[in-house]
């Protein structure tokens, strides 16, 4: 049986508009091929980092294992200072696996968070007096300056937040070089949004360098260098991607030598 022919219909749009059109989509085209030409730079420059950064703790296990096993005469106490490098090498690598892990579950679409309504007063005085009792900031003072009467709420997942308090302080905590404060504070905005700081009277960052250092291929050690400092800044990252995925943003404010003020926002669910 023979087929019918299909009737050509003349296309509404003109010649010149086909062309706008043709032209319109070869630039999206050429601009999501950018992106994906980006995203896989950055990758490849995460990897880069990370890798530099696993080499030097095992470099050191395996120094320190290769130590004990080729020594018959070790004291009690000299093992014990091998064994307490050991363990604080395998604490840096857990975490750099877990924040890479983390990383990547927040980029994922099958990454849930797991959203409900949360006080953010009960829960920033909850963080805040966790630390207290941490012995890790058992140097430092601890200010906390949240308002008695804060009931606003925020749509968030309490733990991602957390996450983004706890590397906020230990950033703070790590680079400080003498008497520091930290302090956790907040605020509305406009009765719209909540901003929450933490600031620090710690070392501080370079101008040039704070709009970089949320940047996942950043390296923390380049705007700040403390001796012991290394780290291929995931944190920061981090943090950035959980404000982010919380309709909020995060900014940073620094003078070198004077401390840090580091800040982020959360829109209002409610406010009684």
């Amino acid at each position: 049986m023979e087929k019918q022919k299909v009737p050509f219909i003349t296309p509404e749009l003109t010649v010149e508009e086909l062309t706008q059109a043709l032209y319109d989509t070869s630039l999206r085209l050429q601009h999501t091929n950018q992106e994906l030409l980006q995203s896989q730079k950055e990758q490849q420059e995460i990897f880069t980092n990370v890798s530099h950064d696993l080499r030097s703790p095992i470099t050191a296990i395996r120094n320190s294992v290769e130590y004990l096993l080729s020594s018959e005469k070790l004291d009690e106490v000299e093992t014990n200072n091998i064994l307490q490098i050991v363990l604080r090498r395998i604490d840096f690598l857990e975490q750099l696996i877990n924040d890479v892990f983390l990383l990547t579950s927040i980029d994922s679409t099958q990454k849930t968070f797991s959203f409900e309504p949360i006080n953010i007063g009960m829960l920033l005085e909850d963080f805040f007096f966790t630390c207290c009792e941490d012995r890790n900031y058992s140097a430092c003072k601890l200010d906390l300056n949240v308002p008695a009467h804060f009931p606003y709420q925020v749509l968030a997942d309490g733990k991602m937040l957390v996450r983004v308090l706890d590397n906020l302080f230990t950033n703070a905590l790590k680079y400080s070089d003498g008497d520091l404060t930290i302090t956790l504070s907040a605020c509305t905005i406009d009765n719209t949004t909540i901003k929450i700081t933490v600031s620090d009277t710690g070392m501080g960052i370079a101008k040039d360098h704070i709009e970089k250092i949320f940047n996942r291929t950043y390296m923390v050690a380049n705007s700040r260098t403390p001796s012991t400092a290394t780290g291929c800044g995931l944190g920061l990252s981090i943090a950035k991607s959980i404000i982010e995925k919380h309709n909020g943003q995060i900014w940073c404010e620094s003078d070198l030598g004077k401390g840090s003020e580091f800040s982020f926002s959360l829109p209002i669910i409610e406010n009684n």
